[in-house]
């Protein structure tokens, strides 16, 4: 981990992106519910490179997720196919309306290292129902706790939408990179509320 920075200004290299990372931890699942109405998940135990990183781009882009995009297809492939990496989406149809991936990598605190809705199904209260089906499955298979990263590129709702559901903020940190605009992994018009510098 790196050191605790001073209190002061820092600047920012040009290209490149600034957030404050808040780490959760939930101790005690929700109230399980019963799915909506049509909503299915499917677990994805085999999945292309080129249709998870549209996946990954359908669900993350307006909040710039970068990380899984900056993998090149073999080791994409090594990540998803981790035993202790486990992928679902979220279904209604034909069509797909979010994911949420696990890092089980520490069965006693297992991670939700992704969990996001499409545009289209954000506000319908699929969320909700998903974090409790999920805790119910982690806790249920024995886990302490589980943790949970959100940052101030997110949703303006994910902070307050993830202490609702049951989690507390244990820490925060500053994460500098590069924008995934200025290196081509998402489009210019991704996050149009973030400036480009």
């Amino acid at each position: 981990m790196s050191p605790a920075l001073d209190a002061g200004e820092y600047r920012v290299p040009q290209g490149h992106l600034a957030v404050v990372v808040t780490h959760l931890i939930c101790r005690h699942p929700l109230p399980v519910t019963p799915p909506p109405a049509g909503i299915t998940l499917q677990v994805e135990n085999s999945i292309a490179p080129g249709t998870y990183r549209r996946l990954f781009r359908m669900v993350g882009r307006d909040w710039l997720w970068t990380s899984r995009l900056m993998l090149e297809d073999d080791a994409l492939v090594s990540a998803l196919l981790d035993p202790a990496v486990a992928l679902y989406t979220v279904r209604s149809g034909e069509s797909t309306l979010g994911m949420v991936e696990l890092d089980l990598n520490d069965s006693g605190i297992p991670r939700i290292a992704f969990f996001g809705l499409t545009p289209e199904a954000a506000g319908r209260g699929l969320g909700r129902w998903l974090m409790a089906h999920f805790q119910a499955l982690l806790f249920g298979g024995g886990a302490e706790a589980i943790r949970l990263d959100t940052c101030t590129l997110d949703s303006p709702h994910a902070l307050r939408f993830y202490i609702g559901t049951g989690f507390e903020a244990e820490r925060r940190e500053i994460r500098i990179f590069p924008d995934p605009r200025a290196l081509g992994l998402l489009d210019e018009d991704a996050a149009p509320y973030v400036p480009r510098l």
